[in-house]
């Protein structure tokens, strides 16, 4: 079993949707991570960054947020795809695409992993449908709808074990979105790490246990920054996705952890 991290661009995000809310025209470079489960019964990638359009016309793709807002810095050569070859994992290896959420900069490869089986919370499936016609919400119709990927709803209140072994446990960590949920990954050895998606941007976040700027419910938000702190009181590593102080040192690829 091995946990790897790919770094997949950057987005400039503008300062207040990171912490403490609002809009301020203060943008912050942070970087957008996937993460790579190689488990015995298949290969999970956990978010799938951009959608390659982002690289040559994100306003086109993304709408006006783009301009200003979530501004993105994506090459061709940063995709997930070009990430995981270093990995030596096809795109067809793939048996599992799952997001933390739905929004543009998650799931934007969702569909280019072509025998993936993409599973999809059906509480933030629902509600991104809803949204995505909306160039403000951050949901991207092409995205996570419509044909070329194989879509699975499905949902639960609390946990949900992926494989029925504890290795990938998805975690209900709603607040930033209606479905938002985090990943623990737990090694034969004991060994675990919490991946966030954006139930935290910052490591201030983590140490003061307080939600990210942007959120759907303020409350399910601060409740669910709470569990994440939790799960590392308890021992497990806590990685946060657009936190640059924790992938200084991935350029590309890196491996977190492996175990035979």
């Amino acid at each position: 079993m091995r946990l790897s991290a790919a770094r997949c661009g950057h987005v400039n995000v503008d300062v207040g949707l990171l912490e403490g809310g609002g809009i301020r025209r203060e943008l912050r470079r942070v970087p957008s991570m996937c993460f790579v489960v190689e488990h015995p019964e298949g290969i999970v990638l956990w978010d799938t960054s951009m959608h390659p359009a982002v690289c040559t016309d994100p306003i086109g793709y993304w709408g006006p947020l783009a301009k200003r807002v979530i501004v993105p810095e994506y090459t061709p050569d940063e995709t997930p795809p070009e990430r995981l070859a270093l990995l030596r994992i096809a795109p067809t290896d793939v048996r599992f695409v799952v997001n933390s959420h739905l929004h543009n900069d998650h799931c934007g490869m969702n569909r280019f992993f072509p025998d993936a089986t993409v599973l999809v919370r059906r509480r933030e499936y629902e509600h991104a449908t809803t949204c995505m016609d909306d160039p403000y919400t951050g949901y991207v119709r092409h995205d996570f709808h419509g044909d070329n990927q194989h879509l699975e709803l499905f949902d639960y209140e609390d946990r949900f074990d992926l494989f029925g072994d504890g290795a990938l446990l998805l975690i209900s960590t709603i607040g930033h979105t209606p479905g938002h949920q985090s990943l623990l990954v737990t090694f034969p050895s004991g060994q675990s790490f919490a991946l966030t998606g954006d139930a935290l941007y910052t490591r201030t976040q983590l140490e003061t246990r307080q939600p990210p700027g942007l959120t759907f419910d303020r409350h399910e938000a601060e409740q669910s920054a709470e569990r994440v702190c939790e799960l590392g009181d308890r021992g497990a590593t806590v990685l946060i996705a657009h936190e640059p102080s924790m992938w200084t040192n991935v350029e590309t690829v890196a491996t977190i952890r492996e175990e035979p």
